[in-house]
């Protein structure tokens, strides 16, 4: 199989209405509250077991088929819409008493609500600053956390009946709490992990059984992660990882973490042949307007332009010259990114 044929089945072999399936159970809270850009895909799995649900979903991603009261806010920044969509499910919440979370990534930005002694004008600002500034994940929820009334358990707390909570995880392994900003972790009677990047990761090397798998996410700066992959190919005849780097925003160029590791992988890889494949599970790579991109290797690359472009955030200008850019449809899925690499 070819790596974008390996990439596109491993995504649907994880599709979030067939993986939530194995952890719901029935005696689970019927009333349901599904947050994140797998919000949709997610209550449709399970529409069978839902008597009312609430849905908070960033734009542009797939909305339920099954019945529900569904708001949409913004992603990555929040938006009028995202408080609305915050207000919204504070009154679904405080009118049901047992509830089902479903929890995925995106939500930390399509639904919010200020803590007291904050503003909205306030939290949109922060939040911009926080996105732009290449901070891992785990600190920049820690920080959206202080500032909101439902990130940080504090959802939880409103439950007045049984709170349990399924997460669909765009984050680091274990890390369940920064799903989202955490709004039902701690507090919830129970949590259950539905999938993460190792269930993607695994689900690429049932299709690629001679990689080399690299268990540990991928979270390094993105020019470590480049030099990183390129070392464990140099050993290896295919790799399989996953994760997400840190890209700090430097100019208004378009681009994304695949494309912009994409590109530092060519630049490093020297006389390596063989192909690459760097893919969002979400469809979405930053704001590139692709998915991903699949590159030859090596690569016809000019350094200096290609340095001048990632000076200012351009990484799509130079993996559109260097490979074959992917398109698909926002996937309903959200597991962070995977990277296939293999040696000819």
């Amino acid at each position: 199989m070819q790596l974008r044929d390996i990439y596109l089945q491993a995504l649907a072999n994880c599709a979030p209405e067939r993986l939530i399936r194995r952890v719901l159970r029935d005696d689970m809270p019927r009333d349901v509250v599904a947050i994140g850009k797998c919000a949709g895909a997610l209550l449709d799995g399970i529409a069978e077991h839902v008597r009312d649900a609430f849905v908070a979903i960033p734009d542009g991603y797939r909305l339920p088929k099954t019945n529900a009261d569904v708001a949409i806010g913004g992603h990555p920044d929040y938006t009028d819409a995202s408080f609305e969509a915050g207000e919204r499910l504070l009154q679904f919440v405080d009118a049901h008493h047992d509830l089902l979370f479903i929890i995925s990534g995106g939500g930390s930005a399509c639904v919010e609500v200020p803590a007291p002694g904050f503003t909205r004008e306030q939290l949109t600002r922060e939040n911009a600053r926080l996105i732009a500034s290449g901070l891992p994940i785990g600190e920049i929820n820690a920080a959206r956390k202080k500032m909101s009334a439902i990130k940080g358990d504090r959802l939880a707390r409103r439950v007045r009946g049984r709170c349990v909570t399924l997460v669909h995880s765009d984050v680091s392994t274990g890390a369940l709490g920064d799903v989202a900003s955490g709004p039902t972790i701690p507090g919830s009677d129970e949590v259950h992990l539905i999938a993460d990047n190792t269930t993607l990761m695994r689900a690429a090397a049932e299709l690629m059984p001679h990689a080399r798998v690299i268990e540990q996410q991928i979270e390094t700066d993105v020019d470590a992660a480049a030099r990183f992959l390129v070392e464990q190919l140099r050993e290896a005849d295919a790799v399989i990882a996953g994760g997400e780097p840190t890209v700090v925003k430097r100019g208004h160029g378009r681009g994304g973490r695949c494309l912009e590791l994409a590109v530092r992988v060519a630049l490093l890889a020297g006389d390596l042949r063989g192909e690459a494949l760097f893919g969002s599970s979400d469809g979405v790579d930053g704001n590139s307007g692709v998915a991903g991109v699949a590159i030859r290797l090596p690569a016809p690359i000019d350094r200096a332009a290609a340095e001048r472009e990632l000076s200012r955030s351009n990484s799509l200008a130079v993996a559109q010259a260097a490979g074959e850019p992917i398109i698909i449809p926002p996937a309903g899925n959200n597991l962070r990114d995977l990277y296939l690499l293999a040696r000819s």
